[in-house]
C-alpha cells in the first residue's frame, strides 16, 4: 500500500512541475512588444517619432534598442525612455524614438525588437512592422529638367560697414601723425609752450590794466590791492615759486631790482596805510614792467632750451 501511495505522489509532483514549466513558457510567450509610428506620413529630412512599448512580468528584465542599433531606413536622432509602471497586468516599459529619414521610398517600414534577458543571453522579440508614407512636398524630381526664368528686377542690397577700410584709414592717420611728430615733434612742443606763455601773459596784462585804470580814475585802493594780488599770482605761475605767499622782502630777494623794491615798499604804504598817493599808477607800472621782463626771459629760455 505504501508502495502505491509513493507512486501516486511521484506522478502528482511530475504533473505539477510540468504545469509550472508550461506556465512559465506561456508568460514568456506573452512578452509581445508593440511598435507604431505616431504619424502616418514623413518628409525627407523631417523628424518622425516611433513608439515602442512592452508589458511583461515584473521578474523579467527587458532591454530596448539604443544608438548602436541599426534603424534603417531611418537614422536615430534621440531616444526618450519612460519610467516603468507596474500593476496587476504586469510591468509596462516604453520609449519614444526621434527618427529622421533621407530615403525616397514611397512606403518606409520599421520594426524594432525588445531584448528579454535570460540566463546566458538575450532573446530579441520583434514588434509587428509599421509603415509611413513619404510626402514628396520637399522632394526634387531629378527627371524633370529645371526651367530658367528671366529676372530683370534689380535686387536691393543692404549696406554693410567696411571695417577693413576703417582700420586702414585709422592706421594711415596714425602713421601720418606719428611721422609728423617724429620730424617736427620738438618744434611743435616748443611752439605750444610759447603759445601757453603768451596766452597767460595776455590774460594777466588785461586784468592788471583794468584794475590799474580803475585805481587811477577812482582813486580806489582796493583795486590797487587786487592788481598786486594778480601780479603775484602771475609771477607764481611763471616762475613756479610761491610769490602769492611771499612778503615784500622775499619778493625783493628773488627779484633784485631797486626800482621794483621801491615800488613794492611804496605800494605797501598805500595799501596798508590807506593813504592816497599821486604816484600809485607809476608804482603799478613798475610792477607791470618787472613781470613783463620775467615773461620775456622765460620765452627766451624756452626758445633756447633743447627738448629731450
Amino acid at each position: 500500500m505504501a508502495r502505491v501511495f509513493q507512486v501516486i505522489f511521484s506522478v502528482a509532483i511530475g504533473f505539477l512541475l510540468c504545469f509550472s514549466g508550461m506556465a512559465r513558457d506561456v508568460r514568456k510567450q506573452r512578452t509581445s512588444p508593440k511598435g507604431v509610428f505616431l504619424t502616418d506620413s514623413v518628409e525627407v529630412g523631417k523628424p518622425v517619432y516611433f513608439s515602442l512599448s512592452v508589458r511583461h512580468s515584473p521578474e523579467s528584465e527587458i532591454f530596448f534598442p539604443d544608438s548602436t542599433y541599426d534603424f534603417s531606413p531611418f537614422e536615430l536622432v534621440s531616444q526618450r525612455t519612460f519610467v516603468s509602471s507596474t500593476d496587476a497586468r504586469g510591468t509596462l516599459d516604453s520609449a519614444v524614438y526621434h527618427l529622421i529619414s533621407f530615403d525616397v521610398s514611397k512606403v518606409q517600414k520599421l520594426r524594432l525588437p525588445v531584448f528579454v534577458f535570460q540566463k546566458k543571453d538575450c532573446t530579441a522579440v520583434y514588434t509587428a512592422p509599421d509603415s509611413v508614407l513619404l510626402i514628396k512636398s520637399n522632394n526634387i524630381d531629378l527627371k524633370k529638367k529645371p526651367v530658367l526664368k528671366e529676372e530683370t528686377a534689380l535686387a536691393v542690397l543692404s549696406r554693410e560697414f567696411n571695417f577693413s577700410m576703417l582700420i586702414g584709414s585709422v592706421a594711415l592717420i596714425i602713421g601720418v601723425v606719428g611721422s609728423i611728430y617724429w620730424v617736427f615733434g620738438r618744434d611743435i612742443y616748443k611752439q605750444w609752450q610759447l603759445l601757453k606763455l603768451q596766452r597767460r601773459h595776455l590774460e594777466y596784462v588785461r586784468s592788471f590794466n583794468r584794475l590799474m585804470r580803475s585805481a587811477r580814475e577812482k582813486g580806489n585802493i582796493k583795486d590797487a590791492e587786487k592788481a598786486i594780488i594778480i601780479w603775484k599770482n602771475y609771477l607764481e605761475r611763471l616762475e613756479k615759486k610761491p610769490f602769492a605767499t611771499y612778503t615784500t622782502r622775499e619778493i625783493i630777494d628773488n627779484m633784485p631790482d631797486d626800482a621794483l623794491a621801491d615800488a613794492l615798499k611804496n605800494m605797501d604804504s598805500i595799501v596798508y596805510g590807506q593813504g592816497r598817493s599821486g604816484n600809485m599808477e607809476t608804482y603799478l607800472e613798475v610792477l607791470k614792467t618787472g613781470a613783463t621782463r620775467l615773461y620775456r626771459a622765460k620765452r627766451k629760455f624756452v626758445l633756447d632750451s633743447p627738448i629731450a
